[in-house]
């Protein structure tokens, strides 16, 4: 593997993994955050919270399309532009409708495709499968550092600080992309685009089953994340939860090695229906609201999720060739930040008419995912 192409890869994984920190490291404290702003109420909290999972979903694939024929570096810049100005206008929002316009705003820059579309065309047979497997392993360490260090981080800074922060970091990753990249030869983008479409489709049961599970997990963990800081008022200050969350990633990261090598051994159907049974069981704690229940669910919660969406794409790109592998990551990033907007904007929801529906709610989708981990077969 040449220097060129692992820098290019490490710019991209980088970029790809800091503009999801960038978003995640505020999910922790924005329902509350939103209810004090000017119009706030549950149900529109839930919308600020997970409108951006939606605009992902919906923009995942054609962004990804667009960059076929336009070049993977101009819409690469172009989604990073229209995060940057999604933080910013966050961290001026004066009401929550114009907080759920931003978030909307972040969420409309979908380019991980793009990401995995751009390393898939310039790879070769021999380095693809291991460079796509890396650039997953990034984002997934970046996603779990955003909830790690994010309520460290809110200790010193506001929410709308934080915004602003995260603008910052955007824009040091645009400059590196623009300096830092070249654009692919055309004739190689279109010679990857066509080998792609004289392969076997990658719209398959399996990976729409696969997809589905990390829609029910985002939507479980979205909806965690807007219970969260409404459950702990009058018990914790925001810029305390981290006393809450870090330890609780530390026990999700120590436990991820043990789960995952389990489910790589064919061992993946019971390792699945124990972590689906851990979210429902988190679920179980913190309806009770009591300060050590609310603990031991946040630990139950974060090890089951943060397994879930490392173990899926793992056993996924097992069975995508390596010449589909973007837009089989682009299918399934997609069903994963659906879930991340049903999450959050019908718990936020359901939480306006009673505490109790938004927990059932929780609870259905537990047994669910239980349901879709028996899809997986045998061995």
């Amino acid at each position: 593997m040449s220097k060129t192409f692992r820098y290019l890869t490490s710019v991209l994984s980088i970029t790809l993994g800091m503009r999801l920190f960038s978003m995640s490291i505020i999910i922790p404290f924005l329902s509350v955050y939103a209810l004090n702003l000017k119009g706030g109420a549950p149900w529109l909290t839930g919308y600020a919270l997970g409108i951006f999972g939606l605009t992902q979903a919906v923009l995942q694939i054609p962004f990804g399309a667009l960059s076929d024929r336009i070049g993977y570096k101009k819409v690469m810049v172009a989604g990073l532009l229209m995060l940057i100005a999604g933080l910013l206008t966050a961290a001026y929002a004066p009401s929550v409708y114009w907080l759920i316009f931003a978030r909307a705003l972040q969420g409309s820059g979908a380019i991980v495709t793009v990401g995995y579309s751009w390393i898939s065309s310039v790879a070769s047979d021999e380095t693809r499968d291991k460079e796509l497997t890396r650039l997953g392993a990034v984002l997934g360490t970046f996603t779990m550092l955003s909830y790690t260090i994010g309520p460290l981080i809110h200790i010193f800074l506001r929410v709308e600080q934080m915004f602003v922060f995260s603008a910052g970091l955007m824009v040091i990753c645009l400059i590196w992309v623009l300096f830092g990249t070249k654009q692919v030869d055309p004739n190689i983008r279109r010679s990857y685009h066509q080998k792609r479409k004289g392969k076997k489709s990658v719209f398959t049961r399996k990976t729409l089953m696969r997809g589905l599970l990390l829609t029910v997990n985002n939507l479980l963990m979205m909806a965690f994340f807007f219970m969260l800081p409404i459950l702990l008022e009058g018990k914790l200050e925001t810029s305390q939860m981290w006393m809450i969350l870090t330890p609780a990633i530390l026990v999700a990261m120590a436990f991820l090695p043990l789960f995952s090598r389990l489910a790589s051994k064919e061992k993946a159907r019971p390792v699945m229906l124990f972590l689906y049974l851990l979210e429902g069981i988190g679920f179980l704690s913190l309806y009770w609201q009591t300060f050590p229940g609310i603990i031991a669910g946040t630990v139950l919660l974060m090890t089951g999720s943060f397994s879930v969406s490392t173990i899926v794409p793992m056993l996924l790109n097992r069975d995508i060739d390596n010449e589909q592998r973007g837009t089989g990551n682009g299918i399934v990033v997609s069903l994963q930040y659906f879930g991340s907007f049903l999450g959050a904007a019908v718990t936020g929801s359901l939480w306006s008419l009673s505490p109790n529906i938004a927990f059932l709610f929780a609870g259905v989708f537990s047994f669910f995912g239980l349901v879709l981990v028996l899809t997986f077969p045998k061995r």
